[in-house]
């Protein structure tokens, strides 16, 4: 079985092991030479794949911690909004009287955007007069957690390139990896009148095709969870 156009990545690295392991038990000689070409191309897409599982993986990562803690977040808000409704605000949009968009607002914003927003509007919270002393500890806690998310931000970035580097790199060696093995494949269908008439169907014996895997998102999701209820007076 030789690969075709669009073959996948599961599929090569399952087939090109299949040949080079039935090569192992079989006269090659007819086409040593094409074979050792495709043994060092699939080596190469091996190896690419590998650095894109790699890099799939700490993005995955990543994007896993950030989820994390942007639920921290939305907690610390919601904890925020519980104190200022206990210190008189409306339940309604406890943040109102500081210029900022109610809690269940704030969970749906972008990430980056919602912690902007936990400093902006904390920083307010500080400077009024008549906060009483649990909600100026609400008040530090969400903006350190959104100082947090915005750290853990800050790399998805450079992953996400990373992704796609290793991705590019990885399909260019595939298109190495196909022109290998179609050569490979013209050769042991010529070898079969040279002597070796068998060869093809030892060398291309059918494989199991690979369960499709899925990988991660590129982009970063822009909302997070659905927004907690807004929260009732003490």
């Amino acid at each position: 079985m030789a690969a075709r156009k669009g073959t996948s990545p599961g599929t090569r690295l399952q087939l090109g092991a299949s040949v080079l392991t039935a090569a192992r038990a079989v006269d090659t000689t007819a086409v040593e030479v094409r074979l050792e070409r495709f043994d060092q191309a699939h080596r190469n897409y091996v190896g690419a794949q590998r650095k894109l599982d790699t890099a799939e993986s700490q993005l995955r990562a990543a994007q896993t911690r950030l989820a994390e803690l942007d639920a921290i977040q939305d907690e610390a808000v919601e904890k925020l909004a519980c104190a200022l409704v206990t210190d008189g605000q409306p339940r309604g949009n406890p943040f109102a009287a500081f210029d900022a968009p109610a809690p269940g607002t704030l969970t749906r914003c972008a990430f980056a955007e919602a912690a902007e927003a936990v400093h902006q509007f904390v920083a307010v919270i500080l400077r009024s007069k008549g906060v009483s002393e649990a909600t100026t500890q609400a008040a530090k806690a969400a903006d350190n957690a959104a100082s947090a998310l915005e750290q853990a931000l800050a790399p998805i970035t450079k992953l996400q390139d990373g992704v796609r580097d290793a991705r590019r790199l990885r399909d260019a060696v595939g298109q190495a990896w196909d022109s290998a093995l179609a050569a490979l494949r013209r050769d042991t269908l010529a070898a079969a009148d040279e002597g070796a008439p068998n060869l093809y169907e030892r060398l291309f014996r059918p494989v199991t095709r690979a369960a499709k895997t899925k990988t991660p998102e590129d982009a970063v999701p822009t909302h997070p969870p659905a927004p907690a209820a807004t929260p009732n007076a003490a």
